[in-house]
């Protein structure tokens, strides 16, 4: 009798992923049990952002660093996700995909506080910047049961990326009302803006997944 090899494919990083996710939530629960509702809800509290905004916290803050490590994780895995049919469903595929999030994050940060300080508009554009940061940590928490359900319950990529991109709308939507005074009042910074740092990257990406 012939021997058939039997390629078998661990997907317990992916549960690991998740569970990790879930232990910072719980840390965020238990150290700012409000500041976890607080954005949890921000779609529907533009009050929240506001005042965060202008307690201005720091980026180093315990809360910040857990809900920044979170939104990292669930954005990597559902991007790993979306591009299953480009990427090997490995461990290093994701952490590959980590990375480039990681990396893309930081860049754009360090340009943006560069360009801001350069042209000493840090004040005048902190509340926008902020409320951009603040709804994507918003998304991530809308993201995490999806992809729980999308893994362990129905693997459906249409449905995935029709509620990312409803979420991302959502976001834009409210992001532009809430600073329709400094956007209307700079239109052509903002069409800049928007084309060298919003648009123009995701446009690489797709690009490179495609070659």
């Amino acid at each position: 009798m012939e021997i058939i090899e039997r390629n078998f494919i661990s997907n317990d990083w992916i549960t690991l992923v998740l569970l990790t996710s879930l232990v910072l939530i719980a840390l965020m629960k238990l150290y700012k049990p409000q500041l976890l509702l607080g954005y949890s809800i921000a779609f529907f509290s533009q009050g929240f952002i506001e005042n965060r905004s202008n307690k201005n916290p720091s980026i180093f803050s315990v809360f910040h660093v857990l809900i920044f490590i979170f939104s990292l994780l669930i954005f990597s895995l559902c991007i790993h996700f979306l591009l299953s049919n480009y990427l090997e469903n490995y461990t290093s595929s994701y952490l590959i995909t980590l990375g480039g999030v990681s990396a893309f994050i930081l860049i754009k940060y360090l340009i943006i506080k560069l360009i801001s300080f350069s042209l000493e508009i840090e004040e005048l554009t902190r509340y926008f910047l902020f409320s951009k940061t603040g709804y994507l940590y918003s998304i991530s928490l809308w993201l995490f049961p999806i992809l729980v359900f999308y893994q362990y319950t129905y693997s459906n990529d249409k449905i995935l990326i029709v509620y990312l991109l409803l979420l991302m709308a959502f976001r834009g939507i409210l992001v532009i009302k809430n600073n329709k005074k400094l956007i209307f009042n700079h239109f052509f910074y903002f069409i800049l803006y928007f084309c060298t740092l919003e648009l123009a990257p995701l446009l690489i990406i797709y690009k490179t997944t495609t070659i």
